[in-house]
């Protein structure tokens, strides 16, 4: 019985963890019920990144501008929706921006990086 018990409790805290590890992190960013869940790329070093470190960087942009493109979705209908209060509006409206500034940032960070990357690999 004791064997039996302890065998259901290891696969109880089996299937816990696996629940635990599935549920999402938490957000980077949100307001309201629009959330961004991951955050801006960091670029490599451009004088030890190889040819698939630039490639993957590549791929980590594009998905992360898809990701902050849903964000804003959500965050401009919550900015446009007359129906909500002004503070509610104004913060969706603020954050756009923000995002707006973050991934200016982050393009302007992948131009340096790529720059040096093309200088490093010339």
């Amino acid at each position: 019985m004791m064997a039996a018990t302890a065998g259901l409790m290891a696969m109880a805290g089996a299937a816990f963890a696996e629940e635990e590890e599935m549920q999402p992190a938490e957000p980077v960013a949100q307001v309201g019920e629009c959330k961004l869940m991951v955050a801006a790329p960091e670029m490599p070093d451009p004088k030890e990144a190889t040819a698939e470190d630039r490639s993957a960087t590549i791929g980590e942009i594009k998905a992360y501008q898809g990701k902050l493109n849903e964000y804003r979705e959500c965050l401009t209908a919550v900015s446009e929706n007359e129906e909500l209060e002004v503070e509610p509006r104004q913060a969706a409206l603020d954050e756009f921006n923000r995002t707006v500034k973050v991934e200016t940032k982050m393009v302007e960070d992948w131009q340096k990086f790529d720059k040096k990357y093309k200088k490093e690999n010339a």
